[in-house]
Order: C-alpha cells, then structure tokens, then sequence
C-alpha cells in the first residue's frame, strides 16, 4: 500500500505484498455509513487510492460506485481483482495512473501515513473533479476494551508504548492550499474473527510482517494466548473498531491549476 522506497519505514511499507492473503482474511472492511458521509448521495466514479487488497473499494462498489484500485503491490491487487466490476491498475500514489479531472472522489483507506506528500497531494488534486472530495478512512482498535488493549499492544509493540501508535493527517491537510476544510467524523463497527483470524490480522500488520522469524512467533503466540483467553467457540471473536474519518474538498486553487493543466477528462 506505500508508494515510497525511500526513509526508514521503507521496509514495512513493502512488507504488504508478502502478506497479502493475511491482509484480505484479517483486516476489517469500512462502515458504509462511513462512505456515505464522505461521498454522498449519487453514484460516483472513485478511486481507491493505496487499495490494497480492495477492503475500501468492495465496500465503495456494493454502493453502487464505479471503483478503480490503485495500489503499487501487484500482490495486493491480485486480491482485489477477485471482485466483480473493479478496475485495477498497479501505480504509486506520488504518479497516479489516471487523466487530470477523471474521477468524482479519491479514496484512501489505511494507507495516507505512507505516502510522500508533497508529491502525492498535487496528484490527488490533479485528478479530481473540481467538486469532487478526498476521504481519508483508519480502522482503528478501541483500545477502551482491555483485552483489545492488550491484543493492541501486542501487535503495535516499541510504538504503542512510545505513543507513535496513531497517525494525525490533519496538519499535513490544512498545510496545503490544494484543499478546502477539513471535516471529520467517527464510525464504530466490529469485526468477527476466529483463533486463526485473528492470528492473520496480527501477521498483516507491517510491525508484525518485518520481525525476524523467531520474534514473530513469539507475538503470534501472545495473540493466541489472547484469543484463548478471551473467546468463547463456537462464537467468533468481535474484535471492535472505530473510523476516523477525514472529508476535504480541491480549493479554489486547485481548480484554477487544473483549468490550466488540461481539459476535464471523458469518464472512465
């Protein structure tokens, strides 16, 4: 889902490719009500943008949305391809592979916090509309549950206990004058998992995938430990969650730099 191989967490930014299946069983999907708070009525041509095995852009296409996932991993995007009416293409976030003005929305669901700004916010601004919106979607663990806390603190390690566990996109918005307001809002859901689900969700994070193999087991086994002890099978686990949600509009600027770029795209 990263577009950046360059800094000191290129290595986990590449990382998703290997655990893709891992990715696709264990990770949650997006609230619909989120979507819609972000996108609004009508059927919308979109971009999921850092798609990943498609969580974001199956969510976007089962409301009625016609959807492009674009995502640097060919790995993660073979997943994707699985679904029925979504259009893939392999491309980076900082050159993205579409016309100036071509799409209604730019989506992005777990994967802003690895793109090169500068770059990325420019091309994200070249191919919206001029009234279309940039919605940035977290799935996040309500750590407020202390068995969610600890299953949390098992997979974020060093960066939970340092505080680095969340990342804020806010200032990196409302630094650039290529967008409006910012809005934002939040959206609970849950995620049912079994013993092995949960085993997955743990291996698909970047902190998890990069770990030598013998410290990885030893986080794998923790999150046997909890599941364990928490579980009651046949039922799954619900594992829940809330959705920051962040909603912004290409400003006045944008626009007039896209008047003189090009002429608005024919859809896609």
């Amino acid at each position: 889902m990263t577009t950046d191989d360059s800094g000191p967490d290129a290595g986990r930014a590449r990382s998703f490719g290997a655990v893709a299946a891992a990715y696709d069983a264990g990770r949650p999907t997006f609230p619909a009500d989120a979507l819609t708070w972000i996108l609004g009525p009508g059927r919308l041509q979109i971009l999921d943008l850092g798609a990943g095995t498609g969580k974001l852009s199956k969510a976007a296409a089962s409301l009625g949305h016609d959807v492009v996932a674009v995502d640097p991993s060919e790995e993660m995007l073979a997943l994707c391809r699985r679904v029925p009416g979504i259009d893939t293409m392999v491309g980076a976030a900082e050159s993205i592979p579409l016309a100036h003005a071509s799409v209604d929305a730019v989506l992005v669901g777990q994967a802003f916090h690895w793109f090169e700004h500068a770059r990325a916010l420019p091309e994200i601004a070249r191919v919206l509309r001029p009234h279309g919106v940039l919605g940035l979607l977290w799935n996040n663990h309500d750590t407020v549950v202390p068995w969610v806390r600890r299953l949390h603190r098992a997979i974020i390690g060093e960066d939970f206990l340092a505080g680095n566990d969340e990342f804020d996109p806010m200032p990196i918005l409302l630094q650039s004058d290529l967008f409006s307001m910012v809005e934002t809002a939040r959206f609970r859901h849950w995620h049912d998992l079994d013993r092995n689900g949960l085993r997955q969700l743990a291996q698909s994070h970047s902190r998890v995938a990069v770990l030598t193999e013998s410290r990885r087991e030893s986080v794998l086994e923790q999150i046997d430990a909890i599941y364990d002890s928490t579980a009651r099978p046949p039922e799954p686990l619900r594992v829940p969650y809330f959705t920051n949600c962040y909603r912004t509009r290409p400003s006045d600027l944008a626009n007039y730099r896209r008047t003189l770029d090009a002429p608005l795209a024919p859809p896609l």
